[in-house]
């Protein structure tokens, strides 16, 4: 929990996190290894359709720690506007085989080079991660106090509100 946050801390819409989301190029996402400690890595991701999604090869830890414990954490890479969402991910397989996502990550991740890194461009890249968030907590350092946020999933399905 942080410093100061208690009930007076203002809610936050899904939309309003997604749109944060949306517009980073890169996140930090934590996984827990086999004996409990964290296991932080960089990935690529996209939001579409107010989802978020990320990608990775099923050799890698982050991969395999996920086939044990689905739990993760996401933050973006600013400490200015910060963003850290919780929750699981679900395993959809083949990223090929959800075309309307990898568009998504080919208009997101359009740079020159960038190309070899995605799914669509290279097969070994074979598992898609949607992330079903539980809780997610914003704020602008430069306003700590007054601009903490946060959003909370309240039912079987993520929804704007509480």
């Amino acid at each position: 929990m942080l410093v100061g946050m208690d009930e007076r801390v203002a809610r936050v819409q899904w939309g309003d996190v997604a749109a944060r989301l949306a517009s980073a190029p890169r996140y930090w996402l934590t996984t827990t290894n086999g004996d409990g400690s964290p296991h932080p890595s960089p990935v690529w991701g996209v939001v579409h359709a107010g989802d978020l999604y990320w990608y990775t090869a099923r050799s890698t830890r982050k991969a395999r720690n996920l086939e044990r414990d689905p739990r993760v954490s996401v933050h973006l890479e600013s400490a200015q506007q910060v963003v850290i969402v919780h929750g699981e991910v679900v395993d959809l397989g083949d990223p090929r085989r959800q075309r309307d996502v990898m568009v998504a990550f080919d208009a997101k991740y359009d740079n020159p080079g960038d190309e070899e890194y995605l799914p669509s461009h290279n097969d070994r890249y074979d598992v898609l991660y949607l992330v079903i968030p539980r809780r997610a907590l914003l704020w602008d350092l430069d306003d700590f106090t007054s601009s903490q946020r946060r959003w909370r999933h309240t039912g079987e399905m993520v929804t704007d509100g509480e």
